[in-house]
């Protein structure tokens, strides 16, 4: 049975009841009027921080129930999650006996925040109580002290110099327990609906499985990992995700994730990829990136095709209509050659009206050189002038380096050219 805070729990039947002691003149009923009375509110909680027994007037001290089973951060001010995080994290890790207090702010039953003083005392070594007793009352609000003797500590810093970026810390089950404004901010999401649904929904499906996988390996070892993710939906569609948790392996108690905004820094990149290895007319591969193509296949011994194109009648298209022409020629034939090669091929701009494509040997010569020569005529058919193409075609050899097989090929296609001119 789901208890709320706040909910009277029926009396057992008076023949079951035990009896208080005379001194005091409580009885079970008595003490269930007078819990609307109650300033206080006085939880236990076990080891994964969730409630698991809650005596509090009706209705809550915060004006709602908080049901057993609920994590005690879900109705925290985010700014004071962290607090009373460490607050936990110490708590925890303590001796039979101790105590400590801090204020925060709660979440009312209105949808406004009140402040509160929570007091923790270990007794985890009560064979009945056997968890953490929480004791909550309601301050004054012009009482600002922090009541409690405990030490901020290493990771609270580091969180607060960290808010620039999202962050976000999730318990030792991975649940989110805090989300700092910016985090709520890229992922699209209120404080609330991260600690209830997690913080993967606006991954790609792939990579909110890879940070699913990454949270349960730092939660199992101390560690540091991080990942590159896409996002959907909103203005961040690239973000680095970093994780981070510390402690024994059997007491690691939450995990720190920083999110940051590399959309743009992740556009530079591949903007200077693509000048370094892309033709920047036509976005074919160069001359370099051919290279490393050849380089690889004939590394991993992969039998490869190599057509060379030579344009014909290319340079009296820049004589006669300018080279803002010939370049719109280039870019045709470029579109024209990826329409008949396959997905596999790769095509290159070697400069000038010189491409080469890069295949298996499954074509026979004849094959392949015709349905380059029709790629080009039908590219370049609506130009008064005459273009064509001579080709040359290579296959590689045992021994044969880029240079080698490249060379053959050009060789073939100046053979091609020199007869078609006589």
């Amino acid at each position: 049975m789901r208890v709320t805070e706040g909910q009277s729990i029926p009396a057992p039947p008076a023949h079951d009841a035990p009896t208080v002691p005379d001194t005091t003149g409580v009885t079970p009923e008595l003490l269930d009027r007078l819990r609307p009375y109650l300033a206080e509110s006085l939880m236990v909680l076990d080891a994964d921080w969730t409630v698991k027994a809650n005596l509090a007037p009706p209705g809550g001290l915060i004006g709602r129930g908080l049901g057993l089973g609920v994590h005690t951060l879900e109705d925290m001010h985010p700014d004071d999650a962290i607090m009373v995080m460490d607050l936990g994290i110490q708590a925890f890790s303590t001796e039979p006996g101790w105590q400590g207090s801090k204020i925060v702010r709660m979440r009312t039953g209105d949808g406004t925040y009140g402040r509160y003083e929570i007091t923790a005392i270990n007794h985890l070594d009560d064979p009945v109580i056997a968890g953490m007793v929480v004791r909550t009352r309601e301050l004054p609000l012009d009482v600002t002290e922090d009541l409690t003797g405990i030490e901020r500590t290493s990771a609270i810093e580091t969180l607060a110099e960290m808010l620039p970026l999202g962050v976000l810390l999730l318990d030792k089950n991975g649940r989110v327990v805090f989300a700092n404004d910016n985090a709520c901010g890229m992922l699209l999401s209120e404080p609330e609906g991260l600690k209830r649904d997690g913080f993967t929904g606006r991954l790609a499906p792939n990579d909110a499985l890879i940070c699913a996988e990454i949270v349960r390996r730092v939660l199992a070892e101390p560690g540091h990992e991080r990942c590159a993710v896409t996002m959907t939906g909103g203005q961040v569609e690239r973000a680095e995700l970093q994780f981070t948790s510390e402690g024994a392996p059997d007491a690691i108690s939450c995990v720190v994730v920083t999110i940051e905004d590399i959309t743009e820094r992740d556009a530079e990149h591949r903007d200077l990829e693509a000048r370094a290895n892309q033709d920047p007319l036509t976005g074919l591969l160069n001359r370099a990136s051919l290279h490393r193509l050849l380089d690889q296949r004939l590394a991993d011994g992969t039998p490869t095709m190599v057509a060379y194109l030579d344009l014909d009648g290319f340079k009296a298209v820049n004589d006669t209509w300018g080279h803002e022409r010939g370049d719109q020629l280039l870019v045709a034939v470029a579109r024209g050659l990826a329409d008949v090669c396959a997905d596999d091929d790769e095509i290159a701009r070697l400069g000038g009206d010189e491409f080469v494509v890069v295949t298996d040997p499954r074509h026979s010569y004849e094959a392949l050189g015709n349905s380059l020569r029709d790629a080009v005529a039908v590219a370049t058919r609506q130009d008064q002038q005459r273009v064509t193409c001579s080709i040359g075609l290579a296959v590689t050899q045992p021994g044969d380096t880029c240079h080698d097989v490249l060379r053959r090929a050009d060789h073939a296609m100046y053979t091609a050219k020199s007869r078609r001119r006589r």
